[in-house]
């Protein structure tokens, strides 16, 4: 059943809340998401929110801007975890855990969804029924393994449509470079064959390893030499995916090591990724809740391997979780995992590595935190603000004259910025005000759209023009300021050392300390370097696509062809002399010219 209450305004309703288990949702007085969460007992958990009692600094802004309560009693635990998650993944509330950090690990996929799969790099599980192994960090050695896989066992370059309809083999199976199982060359069964293989190569590379290393000794005794080539060559795949280890006694094949530090309402989880018997990457995420070491792990983790899509180990081994059995079976929807809480051995020498390094980061991230909490404090008391501020979009324009006009928004959050809410806009308008206003109009129907919070104060990079353009966006709810050069015979004087900073509102220049002055620096750099990144980019891409148009012979039609065949102007670049010519309607001589053309262009 489904009930809402208006607890914060009328605490009497408290009364009218079962004991029971289940999933609440608070909002604000406009409707908005602001929280999640899970309890045995439902009363009691909202008893703590309307009582005031030991509040921690995120509980007491939440509660500034709840308004009312909705509650779902459930059956089980089972029940109310699965819940949590898909509503937490559903409306992503601004006061809930939000797992991120600057990192996405790179995995290798194997796209058994398609008719004849492909390896690629991906960074989050797409597509049920698909392998991915890792991670495999650094993404350099994953590049190079993909691009030996491909090489040596000769798979399908192009996706399911690319390849669909072929009547005739691409490129790639002109090279060497693929079995052309698109157009029978060899039959989906022994494709399939062939992908498994480097399936297993990947999965139990030691057997494999053996395996190959005796069938290279019988063909070189047999003097088969190219299929000894090809033996070598799948061995090299193995040896990259072999690491030198520091840490001893890690002999475990696909495990996750999760453990959880906490200091003044402040936790991290630090999760230590295992693959056959190497450490190969870590992450740390932040709690802000008054919760318990079990209550955040068991919180975490369905939220990290079934809200964010990430792989599902073998083994997850970790400390004490508020319910191993509801958890387990959680996660058995996806993939059936052994959840192990060690008490001894190597198992639990793990598990105090990851709570050492939870504690480093947890220690680093603090540090951080305070100094942001300060930050932030003065800032509500600079622009009058009601509540403290959780989080700032900081947007910028890149242009060169007037063309290319592109836009980029950043956002920070207490801890440091977010990543995961960078957005970057190709922009119609040219001029600066008409141009901004644009941007933060599609971002704002973008935040909306996918249920993200809007900031509570967005900072622009310019003056009073560029905060009138904010200001008709957001309105008056939202707070907005502007970082501009100080004004130097009517311009703004850019370089380093002329000219210095100067904030603005709506009303004009207003006076900062060092500490914000530096601080909204800072978002303003972060916002510049993200636009300009992405102007350079377009710039470079306009650059080369006008050199095609230069080209004497190259009209509509054979662009098409070579924009199909290669997909993108920088693989245009790359392509050889002979590949160029390989598209239908061009020469070897027209190709030569192409490549020219595209040298002449750095």
């Amino acid at each position: 059943m489904k009930q809402k209450f208006e607890i914060f305004k009328s605490p009497e309703l408290l009364k009218e809340i079962p004991k029971q288990t289940g999933v609440y949702i608070i909002y604000s007085k406009d409707d908005e998401v602001l929280y999640v969460g899970k309890a045995k007992s439902l009363r009691d958990r909202l008893r703590s929110y309307v009582a005031g009692r030991e509040l921690d600094f995120f509980k007491q802004s939440l509660v500034k801007e709840a308004y009312s309560v909705e509650i779902v009693v459930v059956e089980s635990e089972l029940e109310s975890l699965l819940l949590e998650s898909n509503l937490i993944k559903q409306y992503r509330p601004p006061y809930n855990v939000v797992l991120r950090d600057d990192k996405s690990y790179p995995y290798l996929r194997i796209s058994y969804s398609e008719k004849f799969p492909r390896l690629s790099i991906a960074r989050r599980v797409k597509q049920k029924g698909d392998f991915y192994f890792g991670p495999i960090t650094p993404v350099e050695k994953l590049k190079n393994l993909l691009k030996l896989f491909k090489s040596t066992f000769k798979i399908a370059q192009k996706n399911d449509s690319q390849c669909q309809g072929s009547k005739s083999a691409c490129i790639y199976y002109q090279m060497g470079r693929c079995l052309a199982p698109c157009i029978g060359n060899v039959s989906r069964e022994e494709y399939l064959r062939v992908i498994n293989e480097i399936r297993d190569i990947l999965t139990n590379p030691k057997k494999i390893k053996k395996q190959l290393q005796r069938e290279l000794k019988e063909l070189a005794e047999r003097l088969e030499f190219e299929k000894a080539i090809e033996v070598r060559d799948r061995l090299k795949a193995i040896e990259l995916l072999e690491n030198s280890q520091n840490v001893s006694e890690v002999n475990e094949e696909f495990a996750d090591v999760v453990a959880v530090e906490t200091e003044e309402n402040i936790s991290c989880v630090y999760l230590m990724s295992v693959r056959f018997s190497n450490i190969v990457g870590s992450r740390s995420f932040f709690f802000y809740d008054v919760l318990s070491s079990e209550e955040i792990l068991e919180s975490f983790l369905a939220q990290y391997y079934l809200s964010m899509n990430q792989v599902i180990p073998d083994v997850i081994i970790t400390e004490p979780v508020d319910s191993v059995s509801a958890l387990k079976q959680a996660l058995s929807f996806t993939k059936s995992v052994d959840i192990v809480i060690p008490k001894r051995g190597r198992r639990k020498r793990l598990l105090e590595l990851a709570k050492k390094n939870a504690r480093l980061s947890l220690n680093m991230h603090m540090s951080r935190f305070q100094g942001d909490v300060k930050i932030f404090e003065q800032l509500r008391e600079l622009i009058g603000l009601e509540k403290i501020p959780l989080t700032i979009d900081a947007a910028d324009i890149s242009h060169i004259g007037f063309e290319n006009v592109v836009g980029g928004v950043v956002r920070y959050s207490l801890g440091g910025f977010d990543k995961s809410m960078y957005r970057r806009y190709n922009l119609k308008h040219r001029f600066e005000y008409e141009a901004m206003k644009e941007m933060l109009e599609r971002h704002k129907r973008l935040l909306l759209s996918s249920s993200n919070k809007i900031p509570d104060i967005i900072l622009v990079d310019g003056g009073l023009v560029q905060i009138k353009a904010a200001k008709e966006v957001f309105g008056e709810r939202q707070a907005v300021l502007g970082i501009s050069k100080e004004k130097a015979e009517k311009r703004s004087i850019r370089s380093k050392g002329d000219v210095e900073d100067k904030i603005y509102n709506e009303t004009g220049e207003i006076a900062v300390d060092k500490d914000i002055l530096q601080f909204l620096q800072r978002l303003r750099d972060e916002a510049h370097r993200f636009a300009v990144e992405f102007h350079r980019k377009k710039r470079k891409d306009y650059v080369l696509s006008s050199t095609l148009d230069r080209v004497e012979f190259i009209g509509p039609k054979r662009k098409k062809a070579l924009f199909e065949k290669f997909g993108s102007i920088d693989n245009i670049k790359k392509a050889s002399i002979d590949e160029i010519a390989s598209v239908k309607g061009i020469s070897l001589k027209i190709a030569s010219i192409i490549k020219e053309r595209m040298n002449e262009v750095e």
